[in-house]
């Protein structure tokens, strides 16, 4: 399994607009941040056979050029803020309507074919589906003439649990509830080898952001995974505490209790370089006595599980 981090800046990217701040300024590429995404896949790295992407921001269009993204099998959505969501029909290309044409010469109606199937398989909690349909009526309407748009079948994630993982190729996933602010999101736990509840040992990476608390349940599931992650993403915006976000230290002290192999902190703001977190949080958990392994990401990081 191959992890991509296609973003992992906060809402307004880094460089922000009209900002000119250290961070902004800064020439260490690691600085530059699309919006917070990642991409998944199995199987051949230039031809995978699971193509899975979590959330897809304002900056897809460009993310996916630059990481050759040829095709997909499933987009989960985390939640329908814009920057998770906004670029949602720059996936037409992989699933899409066929658009009805104008009169051909002969008369006749040209239709472009569309692709076959419900469409591409869209998982969400009830609040990003109604975002993607309320945001994005036009897709769920009547075909109308001139370009296509996207093709797709959403589908409610709250009937899926460990019990009932969602399965894509060789992949298990399971959905994890988490609170982001007053808002229900949903991190992403990714598994290889997963055969059931108490069936041995598997691997994966636990994907969890934007978030601001971990209900009881939710942190028990993560728990007992963490002996099998590979990999943990968490959302850490800044130092400073933020009333929808983990600081860097609320964090740790997640990372911490789920004990994955290694941590990684996700949808990041510009109040610190990517040097400058990575010495804050060495101090950190120097100062906390712990062996412990926790890095800022950086936009094309690629995570090998």
């Amino acid at each position: 399994m191959r992890c991509k981090f296609l973003g992992t800046g906060t809402s307004h990217g880094i460089p922000v607009i009209g900002c000119s701040c250290q961070c902004c300024r800064s020439s260490d590429s690691r600085d530059k941040r699309f919006r917070t995404s990642m991409w998944i896949t199995d199987g051949d790295s230039k031809v995978p056979a699971t193509s899975i992407l979590i959330d897809i921001g304002p900056d897809f269009r460009s993310q996916a050029l630059k990481s050759g993204i040829n095709r997909l099998d499933v987009l989960l959505l985390t939640h329908g803020h814009a920057d998770h969501l906004n670029g949602l029909d720059d996936i037409r290309i992989f699933s899409h309507t066929g658009s009805q044409a104008p009169c051909g010469a002969h008369g006749q109606v040209k239709v472009y074919p569309e692709t076959e199937g419900e469409g591409l398989p869209v998982y969400g909690n009830t609040n990003a589906l109604h975002d993607v349909h309320q945001r994005f009526s036009y897709i769920f309407q009547p075909v109308m003439e001139g370009g296509g748009k996207p093709k797709l079948k959403t589908v409610d994630c709250s009937v899926f649990s460990e019990d009932n993982p969602i399965v894509i190729g060789d992949i298990s996933i399971i959905p994890v509830p988490m609170l982001h602010g007053h808002l229900e999101t949903i991190g992403w736990l990714l598994l290889k080898g997963y055969k059931g509840v108490g069936a041995g040992p598997c691997r994966g990476i636990a994907y969890l952001t934007d978030c601001n608390q971990i209900p009881p349940e939710s942190l028990e599931l993560l728990r007992r995974f963490g002996p099998y992650l590979h990999h943990l993403v968490i959302d850490g915006l800044r130092q400073r505490p933020h009333s929808t976000h983990f600081s860097y230290d609320q964090a740790l002290d997640v990372a911490l209790e789920v004990g994955a192999r290694q941590s990684w902190l996700a949808h990041l703001c510009h109040d610190m370089t990517h040097e400058q977190i990575q010495g804050y949080l060495a101090d950190r958990l120097s100062q906390l006595g712990q062996d412990f392994q926790c890095q800022p990401a950086y936009d094309g990081l690629v995570l090998e599980i």
